[in-house]
């Protein structure tokens, strides 16, 4: 932790006393806070991104002109095109190029071909993600909590500033930090806590269509797949995402 800490410090990172904590957690001037969870694979993803600039400030900063310059649709290639690139199927529905939403989509469904997953019908479902509280926090903390301030409009900085990566299908910090932008702007997406293989969010506006919930619940899917885990298909996810504000990311 305290080597996470020092790294952050530019940031104005301090420690984090669980017991005094409640969700979403606000600074004392309104800014919100992410709650850090340090590990040893965060900490050598910083590590590694100290490689490529000489600070994490600079790092940062390197990577959100990238990130500007993606739209969500080049993130979701992107990502699709890096889990394809290990399935046996044909090049053609590998290539990304200049596919459009719907044949990306289409294309990463070819891995589930057959299965349920993929039913978009929207039924409802009793799942309900855990609570964050001191519980769910000592059952994942390695090494004490930090608290991160984040600005409002500033929100997606955040997997550039703690690069969580490198666990099979997860995306690349630059791909989480370019989605997480789309959907702070569409829906005032806020990260609540990451750990070193999960992100919470919370949105501040949900859904208001069934198409709109069954869209975002594909762009989910792509970006993480582990997000039907909990459900029976991708239109039950859809119909979690139109009642409820909280997001769960994990990659095993």
């Amino acid at each position: 932790m305290e080597d996470m800490r020092a790294l952050l410090k530019p940031f104005s990172c301090t420690m984090a006393v669980i017991e005094q904590l409640t969700f979403p957690v606000s600074g004392p001037d309104g800014t919100g806070q992410l709650l850090i969870l340090p590990s040893d694979n965060i900490l050598e993803m910083m590590e590694e991104a100290l490689e490529e600039e000489a600070s994490l400030t600079l790092f940062v900063e390197m990577k959100l002109e990238q990130v500007h310059s993606l739209t969500k649709l080049d993130a979701l290639r992107h990502i699709v095109s890096a889990y394809l690139a290990y399935v046996d199927l044909p090049p053609e529905v590998k290539r990304m190029d200049d596919k459009s939403f719907e044949e990306v989509y289409a294309a990463y469904a070819r891995v589930w071909e057959g299965n349920e997953l993929l039913d978009e019908k929207q039924t409802s479902s009793s799942y309900a993600y855990p609570e964050i509280n001191a519980d769910w926090i000592e059952a994942r903390m390695e090494d004490g909590a930090l608290l991160l301030p984040m600005k409002a409009d500033e929100r997606y900085h955040a997997p550039l500033i703690v690069p969580m990566d490198g666990y099979n299908e997860c995306p690349q910090p630059l791909y989480q930090a370019a989605l997480f932008k789309h959907w702070q702007d569409e829906f005032e997406m806020m990260p609540l806590a990451v750990t070193q293989n999960t992100w919470v969010v919370r949105a501040g506006r949900l859904p208001a269509t069934d198409n709109e919930a069954l869209q975002l619940a594909k762009e989910h899917f792509m970006f993480c797949q582990y997000v039907l885990d909990s459900f029976d298909s991708v239109g039950q996810y859809a119909s979690y995402l139109k009642c409820n504000e909280i997001w769960y990311f994990w990659w095993d």
